[in-house]
């Protein structure tokens, strides 16, 4: 066995080495980023679904408040023909 072989082995082996560490924390990189976009993807549906509640909240709340406006309407559209004659 020559030198240069050996020297050749040496070469790889610290070429593999290289390429293995900067795969592993490139591929754990990936895994969280991976995991923090299910997690963010879970909160955007959690949230639309809050939004979803609170504008049917908000929808319902008009509705009454619709209904009382035209409630007042009319009593004052009654009122106005009874106080005075035209």
């Amino acid at each position: 066995m020559t030198w240069d072989i050996v020297a050749g082995i040496v070469l790889l082996a610290g070429f593999i080495i290289t390429v293995i560490k900067t795969i592993i924390p490139l591929t754990n990189a990936v895994a969280r980023l991976t995991e923090q976009i299910i997690y963010m993807g879970d909160k955007v549906e959690e949230i639309n679904q809050q939004k979803k509640e609170e504008h049917k909240k908000i929808h319902a709340h008009n509705e009454k408040q619709d209904a009382m406006l035209q409630n007042h309407e009319q009593r004052l559209h009654e009122l106005d023909g009874k106080w005075f004659e035209r």
